[in-house]
């Protein structure tokens, strides 16, 4: 199986010339020799494209497979792992400048893999998002691919996305997927070292200061407390886009706190949003180099913290590259299949890129850009995907007026799975998803009416997005087969099933009493499908509970008293969904 791989792969390395119509989608890009070849991985096309800058074209393209979304060189820039987040594995290839990419061979990890990083000359690390765990695996130098691994696995509270090497080599930072967490792991013995909370969501950029002494990160913050008021959108006050700088030493003390108030860099001004920070780099003058997403732009900061320019790049900028030595950065644009290289002292573009040519546009296509767009919003400082990342959620409360009211913040819901969701919002007064999705736009990001092609596309990109998967599927142990299907039964005989209907959404078509009232008294709400539902971490529309047995041992809406085998027995259930 393994030859035939190889041959396939060797087969469909194609020269600029062959390339076919197809969505590569590039996320991310790293350096192949000395910043003249690039490597880019293409998580539509499950490919790898090199690029060479003197050439100005793409030299070959492989087929991998799967969904690539992370590069790490090896050893040296002849050996790469990369990370497959739909196929579960890391692949081995190995590379030259001259235009050659392999395929040797591939390791099973952990669910929804997100990152690789190296950890010294003999080990890295990958995060996987669906199973909360970053995986250490040791990786002998003597072949390639490499054989005689080891590995250790440790669970996180949170779904990890990046991370980072501390200086010294004996800590590790991991970053929540959506949300407000951070773990430092500890090396020497490969254990939870701290759990910090940051302030904000939406962690996308991380890298080292300068000097050495401060993480800085590229994030949103959401206020809870502001309504989605015009004024509220149009002046930055309800989201704001920044770079946060936090101190080493309050990382690497377990008791210190982490500052409450950072040095903090505000990316746009009036009438001029930022929405969605991503890539985060430093060029060869110190200057930081920010990716926004949601507007197109390659944000330009100056030592001192000023945002000085914002060039144009392409569509959805996700990724930043400093070129070595250079005060110029190569930017890549996962929507339109292209790299931008961008002369960062001068804040101009060079030059941009085509990874090869794309088929026309489909409406999911469409509505994928739109829901990945700034300018939907008032004055650009929003997209759909800066509270629901990725289709998911970031874990926070936000005084919509979805419930007809204010003062009465509400947790953001997720995405995924959502087209069978009907209705829609806490309330549920919404039957059409397309009305919801209006709504939203008009109410929320307080944007621009869209036109009927534009709401069906982003309809058409929502019914895209599959449920999340469980925490912990259904195993072959007799044992968790007896827990699950007693969990099974006590789902419909404690009265869950009646709000929650199985099979499809475990949610309802009407909306119920609770017994949970919000700030303006409203106690009526509509069910939240469940399935997922143990991908998400704060519960009810106050995200009051903080995990399955906060609402389990609340009482909520049980028609019996469960004793604490039949609780665990139900959340097992629930985390199978």
């Amino acid at each position: 199986m393994l030859r035939w791989g190889l041959l396939l792969s060797l087969w469909t390395a194609l020269a600029v010339g062959g390339e076919p119509a197809r969505f590569r989608r590039p996320v991310d890009a790293e350096w192949l020799n000395h910043g003249q070849t690039l490597i880019t991985a293409n998580s539509r096309s499950g490919t790898l494209s090199m690029l060479d800058l003197t050439a100005k074209r793409v030299v070959a393209e492989i087929d991998v497979g799967g969904q690539p979304v992370d590069l790490l060189s090896w050893g040296d820039t002849s050996r790469w792992a990369v990370v497959d987040c739909s196929g579960n594995r890391l692949v081995w290839c190995t590379a030259d400048p001259h235009g050659s990419l392999k395929v040797v061979g591939e390791l099973p990890v952990g669910r929804g893999p997100q990152t690789a990083a190296k950890l010294s000359a003999t080990s890295l690390s990958v995060t996987s998002r669906w199973d909360h765990t970053v995986e250490r695996i040791r990786v002998p130098l003597s072949a390639w691919p490499p054989f005689g691994i080891e590995r250790q696995v440790l669970e996180l509270p949170f779904a990890p996305h990046l991370q980072l090497l501390l200086p010294g080599d004996e800590l590790l930072v991991v970053t929540d997927h959506a949300g407000d967490q951070l773990a430092v792991i500890a090396l020497h013995d490969w254990t939870l070292h701290s759990v910090r909370r940051v302030q904000g969501h939406n962690i996308r950029g991380l890298i080292l200061s300068s000097d050495q002494q401060s993480l800085l990160l590229a994030q949103q913050m959401l206020n809870q407390q502001v309504a989605t008021s015009q004024d509220a959108v149009r002046d930055g006050i309800l989201l704001q886009n920044v770079v946060r700088e936090l101190p080493l030493n309050a990382l690497r003390e377990r008791r210190t706190l982490l500052p409450t108030v950072a040095k903090t860099v505000f990316l746009g001004r009036a009438a001029e949003g930022a929405a969605d920070p991503s890539g985060l780099a430093m060029d060869g003058a110190g200057q930081l180099c920010v990716s926004l997403g949601g507007v197109d732009q390659l944000g330009i900061v100056s030592p001192g913290g000023r945002e000085r320019v914002r060039p144009v790049v392409g569509s959805r900028p996700t990724t930043v590259l400093p070129r070595p030595g250079m005060t110029q950065a190569i930017v890549v644009n996962t929507l339109s299949d292209s790299l931008s290289l961008v002369d960062t002292q001068a804040g101009q573009l060079l030059e941009e890129f085509s990874l090869g040519p794309m088929p026309p546009l489909g409406p999911a296509d469409r509505g994928e850009r739109l829901f990945h767009d700034g300018r939907l919003s008032l004055e650009n400082w929003m997209s759909c995907h800066s509270c629901h990342t990725d289709g998911h959620a970031n874990e926070a409360l936000t005084d919509t007026f979805g419930d007809h009211s204010r003062g009465t913040p509400k947790r953001v819901l997720t995405l995924l799975g959502g087209r069978d969701a009907n209705p829609w919002g806490w309330t549920g007064d919404v039957r059409e998803l397309h009305t919801q999705v209006m709504k939203s736009i008009d109410t929320t990001m307080q944007g621009p009416p869209l036109t009927a092609r534009q709401i069906n596309d982003l309809v058409a990109y929502l019914h895209t997005l599959e449920p999340a998967p469980p925490l912990q599927p259904i195993t072959t142990s007799n044992a968790d087969k007896v827990q699950w299907t007693a969990g099974q039964s006590l789902f419909r005989e404690a009265g869950c099933a009646q709000c929650h209907i199985p099979p499809l959404t475990y949610s309802s078509d009407v909306a119920f009493d609770v017994g949970h009232l919000d700030e303006a008294g409203h106690r009526t709400f509509n069910p939240p499908f469940l399935k997922g539902v143990s991908q998400r971490f704060h519960f009810f529309h106050d995200g009051s509970a903080h995990s399955l047995h906060e609402v389990i041992n609340s009482g909520h809406f049980t028609t019996m008293t469960l004793n604490a085998p039949q609780r665990e027995a139900l959340i097992r259930y629930l985390r199978s969904l």
